[in-house]
């Protein structure tokens, strides 16, 4: 038996798929396996940023490989076919990292007052002013009902790949935002990301207990890192400062790393011992701001 990290770790052979994997914590994700071995497609609305993605690392020596593979999550005719390509090329799926999502509207109330002394009416202004149903719909659609959609596409090559001593692996990217009770003046998106997390602990137990099928599902709620959602107003290169990051609450007095998140992606993918659970990986936060358990 070896403890080493290269084996404790490998992905190595291994094919995955991470959706909204040209930017951000979803880049970062796909390299985390693509630098340790693995074959990683990585898909998007956005063809030119995939493709930058592709690019920038295409001179780069990797012991694995980035693909390129144009797709949108809510769509189920768009998933089809990117499950018909891993499907031709590869003939199984061994990890799928559910990453793609969006932020949704801002509740905004009147910056001279806080809520307690507002009244019924301001605040019921403030709130339908900023909200909208369409704009409810399209943050659900992308940020839980993908996971649910994607999942279910991907089911046939995911449950291909099992073999004595590996299951697949589902990574659902959900966040520290829908494990609390405050808004953070995102209602929509922090319900959306609470229920991605309960839909997670649905699937691994449905999946495996109703179907008897053969892979593990667990989620990532990240804190505070930098990617295209939170870097702006930040500092250069859309690093966080020391004040934002006090702003924030977290005890770690930073944002987290692409390291630190890269090594909880490789352990939901390796460990075959883990299932169904919520992996916050968030600095402290929920140490100082009220989560829902």
């Amino acid at each position: 038996m070896s403890l080493e990290a290269s084996v404790l770790f490998d992905v190595g052979g291994r094919i995955a798929l991470v959706t909204g994997g040209g930017t951000g914590l979803g880049l970062t994700a796909a390299l985390a396996l693509a630098c340790n071995g693995a074959k990683v497609y990585i898909s998007g609305r956005r063809k030119e940023r995939l493709d930058e993605a592709v690019s920038e690392y295409s001179d780069k020596v990797l012991p694995g490989s980035l693909i390129a593979i144009q797709g949108d999550v809510s769509s189920k005719e768009s998933l089809a076919c990117i499950a018909e390509t891993i499907r031709r090329d590869e003939g199984k799926l061994d990890i799928l990292i559910n990453n793609a999502g969006i932020e949704g509207p801002v509740t905004k109330l009147p910056c001279s007052t806080t809520l307690c002394s507002l009244s019924a009416s301001d605040v019921s202004c403030s709130h339908l002013s900023s909200e909208s149903f369409q704009a409810w719909d399209q943050l659900f659609q992308v940020n839980t009902s993908s996971v649910f959609f994607s999942t279910m596409t991907m089911l046939p090559l995911l449950t291909a790949s099992h073999t004595s001593s590996y299951t697949s692996s589902v990574i659902n990217i959900t966040s520290i935002s829908g494990m609390v009770k405050v808004s953070q003046s995102h209602y929509a998106y922090n319900a959306s990301k609470a229920a991605a997390n309960h839909l997670t602990q649905m699937l691994a137990h449905e999946l495996k207990f109703k179907c008897n099928l053969p892979l593990r599902i667990n989620a990532i709620a990240p804190g505070l890192f930098s990617s295209e959602m939170t870097s702006s107003g930040k500092s250069e290169k859309g690093k966080t400062n020391s004040q934002d990051v006090k702003d924030h609450f977290n005890p770690a007095g930073r944002v987290g790393s692409e390291h630190e998140y890269a090594q909880v992606i490789l352990l939901l993918a390796c460990n075959t011992f883990i299932t169904g659970q919520i992996i916050a990986v968030d600095g402290g936060f929920l140490t100082a701001v009220p989560a829902n358990r």
